[in-house]
């Protein structure tokens, strides 16, 4: 398994956990035996967060995920938070991951025109996403679907594989409301169960179709953090709360939970 390197420094490659039949390992052991060996291919699993998780706890949990599905030829197109951005997204997980993986197999979702440019980033603003209650012409949503439609494409691979759709629900929910954002979750997760794709959802504070996504969600997790770190409690399943630390003896971005799992 990879070591931890110097500040800096680039570490060795991720070296992937096997998915169990019909599952996607979590890329976390610890995680995976309180999952039944991983998520169910073609489920949502839901992290609702309160106002006390940064940037940097969230990473923790997600990021042997991410590497996990893409270290297996898998894709990833993601709607990140609102105090994120593809840029920022792209440079954490740099020291884990080639930048020529990274863009060919990641796309990521941008509303407000934040990161133009990039191949990765896969720009809504101009076709009119962000602009709340103002109708969108035909050619504007031609050109949205033929965006959406490429990203899943790179995200599949030439093999058309399965991947993982990171959903932040803030984000539509701010910017469409909460009835619109919650029809296009509803009619999003069942495609994506269709297709045999993982869906994770992150639920912040504050976001008005919480109830719907929660109806939605096949698997459900509360995170906060308090003085000892990152901690996970199971809803369903249930399990009792976990922290989540990084793995000393792999290194990042590898971690384990504490008490560890039986």
């Amino acid at each position: 398994m990879p070591r931890a390197t110097k500040l800096g420094s680039r570490t060795s490659d991720w070296k992937p956990i096997p998915d169990p039949e019909g599952r996607y390992s979590s890329g976390i052991p610890d995680f995976d035996r309180l999952l039944g060996g991983g998520f169910v291919q073609g489920s949502m699993a839901l992290y609702e967060m309160d106002e006390t998780l940064g940037q940097e706890d969230l990473d923790l949990l997600l990021f042997p995920t991410v590497l996990n599905l893409l270290y297996h030829s898998r894709g990833v197109l993601a709607v990140l938070p609102s105090r994120d951005s593809p840029h920022e997204f792209r440079a954490r997980l740099s020291p884990f991951v080639t930048r020529r993986r990274f863009d060919n197999r990641v796309r990521v979702i941008d509303y407000v025109g934040e990161d133009e440019g990039p191949a990765y980033v896969v720009n809504l603003n101009a076709v009119g996403m962000s602009a709340p209650g103002v109708s969108k012409s035909e050619k504007q949503r031609q050109l949205a679907s033929s965006k959406m439609e490429n990203a899943e494409r790179a995200a599949q691979g030439h093999r058309k594989k399965s991947f993982l759709e990171l959903m932040t629900f803030e984000v539509a929910d701010t910017l469409m409301g909460s009835e619109t954002a919650a029809k296009m979750f509803f009619y999003g997760v069942k495609r994506a169960r269709s297709v045999g794709n993982l869906v994770i959802g992150l639920l912040g504070p504050g976001v008005g179709c919480e109830d719907a996504i929660r109806r939605m969600a096949d698997t459900r997790f509360a995170l906060h953090r308090d003085e000892v770190g990152l901690v996970i409690r199971g809803i369903r399943p249930s399990f009792s709360s976990h922290v989540v630390t990084r793995d000393l003896s792999a290194g990042p971005p590898h971690v384990d939970f504490v008490p560890r799992p039986s």
